[in-house]
């Protein structure tokens, strides 16, 4: 999925065969929370940003994604999700 804004190339991945849809969305934003329309694009983020006007179309792609049931994951963004291992599972405990 084209997410531009952040870097040239930018881009998500879709895994639409789930239950619930995930769309990957790397680091086009860093935050969840910056999603939101009255914060992005961020100051800092923009302050990085290989095309800045793109930041707000691409936040709208992926606010619709959640709007229609969708879940939104980004490298950066530290709340833990059903996706991410544990440092048990990691080594192998339990």
């Amino acid at each position: 999925v084209d997410l531009p804004g952040h870097a040239d190339g930018q881009f998500g991945l879709l895994f639409a065969g789930l239950e619930r849809p995930l769309l990957y969305g790397v680091d086009a934003q860093w935050l969840l929370a910056a999603l939101d329309p009255k914060l992005s694009p961020g100051f800092p983020s923009s302050l990085i940003a290989e095309d800045v006007a793109a930041i707000g179309p691409t936040c709208e792609t992926l606010r619709r994604f959640q709007a229609a049931g969708g879940q939104v994951m980004l490298c950066h963004d530290p709340e833990m999700t059903q996706y991410d291992l544990t440092a048990d599972e990691l080594a192998g405990v339990g």
